[in-house]
């Protein structure tokens, strides 16, 4: 996730505690601002993370009743589990070692500080991680004598990233679900059946329902078995109307490199502005003309 901290964002004193109050601001931190305009916080333990969802609505509206000057107007407050320690990341290949350092990398810790979460880019290095795990536990006491880590958690695999930019015209209902078929075919062949596949859209065109409905008809019908392919959408209002708006929104989707920018488009002469930006950006684009 990446997450803005603007020059005003360092003066919490000033802009945060005086809104939530002493007792709020003892156990939430803001730690950024999303580029979809989400204020992102962390809280020191389970209750208070439960309570700040509770609170979050009535905080971000008065946050936006007084703004820090600069800021734009949030969208919302969103909590989010805690970062590993900065000098874990930089001692990372002295802790797993550094064949797997690049193969396995930490993401946050659970259970406030006990369980280190980690991401593996492949099953093999999830699998030999948690093998080492005795050895691994060991070193991380020896060279950070003051964590409170105390276990490993089962690694996650990368996550697949596929960004649909859609025209509004597109209506080939077919074409569209052989392309994600292939799409989702490719992926359990080159990066492995087991890692998630993520397909981002706008939510706006009859493609991007079209996404919606071919995911949702092959999830698995056993509800204990994984959903290794989902769907995300931009839940910030967009106004049509405003540039600002619409350049966060295509920022939040394929502002940063994605695995594959998947186009439809009704014309072979129609450039859409999310895809472009996905190629800016290095993402590889599957161009499909209707």
């Amino acid at each position: 996730m990446d997450l803005e901290r603007p020059d005003w964002f360092e003066q919490t004193a000033a802009w945060w505690n005086p809104i939530v109050g002493d007792d709020v601001a003892r156990h939430v931190q803001p730690v950024g601002i999303s580029t979809d305009g989400r204020l992102y916080v962390v809280c020191s333990n389970l209750p208070w993370a439960t309570n700040m969802r509770l609170l979050a609505p009535r905080i971000a509206q008065h946050l936006n009743a007084q703004p820090p000057r600069g800021a734009r107007k949030l969208e919302g407050i969103a909590v989010v589990k805690p970062l590993p320690p900065e000098e874990l990341n930089k001692r990372w290949a002295d802790i797993v070692g550094s064949d797997l350092a690049e193969q396995v990398q930490p993401r946050s810790l659970a259970d406030w500080g006990q369980e280190l979460v980690t991401e593996a880019e492949s099953a093999h290095a999830r699998d030999l991680l948690a093998r080492r795990a005795p050895v691994v536990l060991a070193r991380l006491r020896a060279l950070l004598p003051e964590t409170s880590i105390g276990r490993l958690g089962i690694s996650h695999l990368r996550t697949v990233w596929v960004v649909v930019a859609s025209s509004p015209e597109f209506t080939d209902r077919e074409a569209l679900e052989n392309v994600l078929m292939d799409v989702w075919h490719d992926v359990a062949q080159t990066v492995g059946p087991e890692h998630p596949l993520i397909f981002l859209h706008a939510g706006e065109t009859a493609a991007d329902q079209m996404v919606e409905q071919w995911v949702a008809a092959i999830r698995p019908a056993d509800l204990s078995a994984p959903d290794h392919v989902d769907t995300m959408t931009y839940s910030a209002t967009v106004d049509e109307t405003d540039p600002d708006s619409l350049r966060r929104r295509n920022e939040w989707l394929a502002g940063k490199p994605r695995d594959l920018c998947v186009v439809f488009t009704a014309r072979h002469d129609e450039n859409l502005p999310l895809a472009e930006l996905a190629r800016e950006h290095g993402t590889t684009i599957w161009r499909h003309v209707q």
